[in-house]
């Protein structure tokens, strides 16, 4: 355990010394892609910029931990189950190249299509109302960096269901059962996940869950059949 601990502070503060080498260049790009046209950013305390870079490095060093964290439990809590895992290296290849691209997926969804719609369609409902948008750098950044981030690992979703029915610890049969009860979830995750309670927000954000969801359950399927028909083989 002491070893696994090492491990995981030492990619952390690895990761956070290269993302803060590029919290300026983050904060520049997310200002020009992200800011309406008339909007204004401000920061309201002198360390209000120190701190956000600080975040920015923090959060995605955290995100970088996290994928090691996981692979540290699922080796324990097979081992504990005494279930044996006879997958090449070519196998864990492949799935580490699909979540990669699984991940910028959700990035990407986040950063050039959902966040774009929302701030614009908040900014265009406050200018309706007569108020001027000046935004706190720290709110506006650390927004976009997290919620881009989030749906970057929200995406992971079928290859983790996929992977955990592999192994024995998650029944297709458990998730059908329980779809409905999934669905109310995701509605309630993407309630917390935006800032403002409106049903746009919530669509924008619930759409995707709800289909990662469905495209989790044909992985899983599809995995099962693939499975009995190399036992009947």
């Amino acid at each position: 355990m002491r070893k696994k601990v090492i491990i995981l502070f030492s990619i952390f503060f690895i990761a956070f010394c290269l993302f803060w080498g590029v919290t300026g260049t983050v904060i520049n790009s997310i200002k020009t892609d992200l800011l309406p046209e008339g909007a204004k950013l401000v920061y309201v305390s002198p360390l209000e910029i120190m701190l956000l870079k600080m975040k920015i490095a923090l959060v995605l060093s955290l995100f970088t931990v996290i994928p090691v964290m996981l692979y540290m439990a699922l080796k324990i809590i097979l081992q504990r189950k005494k279930i044996q895992i006879n997958i090449d290296s070519k196998f864990w290849l492949l799935i580490s190249l699909i979540m990669l691209i699984t991940f910028v997926g959700g990035v990407c969804y986040a950063y050039f299509f959902m966040l774009p719609l929302f701030i614009d369609y908040l900014y265009v409902d406050a200018s309706a109302s007569g108020v001027v948008a000046t935004y706190s750098i720290f709110s506006f950044i650390s927004f976009a960096v997290q919620t881009s981030i989030i749906f970057g690992f929200v995406f992971q979703t079928p290859i983790i269901l996929f992977l955990l029915n592999r192994f024995g610890l998650v029944q297709y049969s458990t998730l059908v059962s329980y779809r409905k009860h999934i669905y109310i979830i995701c509605l309630v995750v993407s309630a917390f996940i935006t800032p403002s309670p409106d049903i746009f927000s919530m669509v924008l954000v619930s759409i995707p869950l709800l289909i990662l969801f469905e495209i989790s359950l044909l992985l899983v399927r599809i995995s099962n059949i693939g499975r009995k028909k190399s036992k009947t083989a």
